[in-house]
């Protein structure tokens, strides 16, 4: 989804949630859509992944946009598909509320 339709989209409906997505191991972030079941990631006009390198980058971008609430998500590696028991075991991802 494009900015500009997200953009259309939350004047219609405000009970989408859009999240910016951190996961442990990367120091990349993507800007996550979800309105309902649909999870959708933000994408460039050639339909790619839009990839920000830091938070602040995602969330100027919002910003200039005029979206000002989103939610970060902070994806945990399990530790599972190495056979190591897992310490947090519900614990997979937390959320942060944001306000810019």
């Amino acid at each position: 989804m494009q900015i500009k339709e997200l953009k259309k989209k939350l004047k219609l409906n405000s009970a989408i949630q859009v999240g910016v997505v951190s996961h442990a191991s990367s120091g990349f972030y993507l800007v996550q859509i979800r309105d309902g079941d649909e999870v959708k990631c933000l994408t460039s006009w050639r339909g790619q992944q839009r990839v920000f390198r830091s938070l602040d980058e995602a969330i100027n971008e919002l910003k200039h946009h005029g979206i000002t609430r989103a939610v970060l998500l902070n994806h945990v590696a399990k530790d599972e598909p190495v056979n190591r028991r897992s310490v947090f075991q519900e614990i997979s991802s937390t959320e942060l509320s944001l306000s810019f």
